[in-house]
């Protein structure tokens, strides 16, 4: 029962914010003899296009320990027990370890926590959200944790969950969008209910200041600017900010608004409107700084005002060539393109849930009355976020 599960709470908050990443190219999965003294907490799951929710449980389970391993399951693990993912194994490691709060992504995990495991990477707690998983047998995949006193809880984020993601691009409604003065007509907002969860996440100031970095640039930090839509942020936004990162100190992130997107990139688009896309942006290791609302063509005075060095962007772009926002910076010389090393795009990943259709609606047929259920249940809990 979860009444005896121990849950996390303010008071557990001792380890805020960013973790070091200590993961290499060498010692992928390897054990790290543990430090006298250090707290290690686990967390696995699919982490399907890690989104703000992922990266909050992420966020509170960090809170609770000195380092946070992440275990993330296989593509053949995940359609075993849940059904297709959207995003491969190899890009859901990567969009883990760009996140800000993870030490270490272990891969090939089994869906149904492994006590072995546990013991392997010498963890002293793994955390969950209040949504507990089951195994096929419908046994809590955390039991075998629970019974050996090393689980705690911390509270989902409502509003935000994979499946709502999924039904946004299935049903290419717009009643998520953020715009001054209009509203959805209730024909669109009606079939936005058929097949999704029809969310709308409210961002508060303070959970942009527990996802936000506590620094500002020194005086001779050079500042990097980079700006963009980042919806639904992913592992090929995240390796082109890895990239920014290194052209200087300082890395601010501009983002256009809804309204912006939605004439460039028509339908539905953004999937995910501004406020959700900031703490997409702001959960990333690379980015120091968000700004909401940016003009789409970087002018004299953004440059001024953010004292900027470098502007760059990436050469994956769907930039209008009759138009370039990026003259100004261009004509001061302080323009830099970054070869984009990962080709995914928001709008690949869309097609690839249009392209298998039928299989993801069927996901979504299963998953949207348990979620619906499990933020019922949770309205009568009192577990409190960290």
């Amino acid at each position: 029962m979860l009444s005896t599960i121990p849950r996390a709470s303010d008071s557990d908050e001792r380890f805020p914010g960013p973790k070091e990443l200590l993961d290499t190219p060498d010692n992928i999965n390897k054990p790290i003899p543990k430090k006298e003294g250090i707290i290690r907490i686990w967390v696995d799951g699919c982490f399907d296009m890690l989104h703000f929710g992922h990266a909050n449980a992420l966020r509170q389970a960090a809170c609770l320990g000195h380092e946070l391993y992440v275990g993330i399951h296989t593509d053949e693990e995940v359609e075993r027990f849940k059904g297709p993912p959207i995003m491969s194994h190899k890009e859901r490691y990567a969009a883990a370890r760009a996140c800000k709060w993870v030490s270490r992504v272990i891969e090939d995990v089994p869906y149904v926590t492994d006590v072995n495991d546990i013991i392997k990477y010498e963890i002293d707690f793994v955390v969950h959200g209040d949504d507990l998983s089951t195994d096929l047998n419908g046994n809590n995949s955390y039991q075998s944790i629970i019974d050996i006193g090393k689980f705690k809880i911390v509270k989902r984020t409502e509003g935000i969950s994979t499946t709502d993601l999924v039904g946004r691009m299935l049903l290419l409604t717009k009643n998520h969008h953020q715009r001054d003065g209009e509203t959805e007509s209730t024909e669109e907002a009606d079939k936005g209910t058929a097949s999704s969860t029809n969310t709308n996440y409210l961002t508060s100031s303070r959970k942009i200041v527990q996802f936000s970095n506590d620094t500002s640039p020194k005086p001779n930090d050079k500042i990097v600017y980079v700006d963009g839509g980042f919806d639904c942020f992913h592992c090929g936004h995240a390796s082109m900010l890895k990239k920014a990162r290194e052209l200087g100190d300082y890395v601010i992130v501009g983002l256009h608004t809804d309204t912006v997107l939605n004439e460039r990139y028509g339908a539905n688009y953004p999937i995910m409107n501004i406020n959700e896309r900031v703490l997409g942006v702001l959960s990333c290791r690379y980015v120091d700084e968000v700004i909401m609302g940016v003009p789409y063509a970087v002018d004299e005075k953004l440059l001024s005002q953010m004292k900027v060095d470098v502007v760059a962007h990436g050469t994956i772009s769907d930039c209008d060539p009759s138009h370039d926002p990026y003259s100004v910076p261009k004509s001061k010389g302080i323009f830099k393109e970054i070869e984009s090393d990962n080709p995914l795009k928001t709008s690949l990943l869309v097609e690839r849930v249009i392209r298998h259709r039928l299989a993801f609606e069927e996901r979504q047929r299963k998953k949207i009355p348990k979620d619906t259920k499990t933020a019922n249940e949770n309205q009568n809990k009192d577990i409190r976020e960290i």
